[in-house]
């Protein structure tokens, strides 16, 4: 669990900067007060108006939570 707790603490660290590869899923927010939510894979793309910025983990999203409709590979009520 400390472990955990320590990565969890690293991440909200660190500062990624626009084109940087996103290295975990989760909610970031930028320099501008913008959030977004971007998974593992992404690049950290550039503010509409300002253009680069950097992006801090912000914690978990929604995402996170979220289940796959299915169980043990089947649909479920289908």
């Amino acid at each position: 669990m400390a472990a955990l707790k320590e990565q969890r603490q690293q991440k909200t660290k660190r500062r990624f900067k626009t084109g940087q590869w996103v290295e975990y899923d989760g909610l970031y927010s930028d320099d501008w007060g913008g959030d977004l939510v971007l998974v593992q894979g992404d690049l950290f793309p550039m503010h509409p108006q300002m253009g680069e910025t950097h992006w801090t983990y912000a914690g978990q999203s929604a995402l996170h939570y979220m289940k796959s409709p299915k169980i043990n590979g089947h649909h479920i009520g289908y």
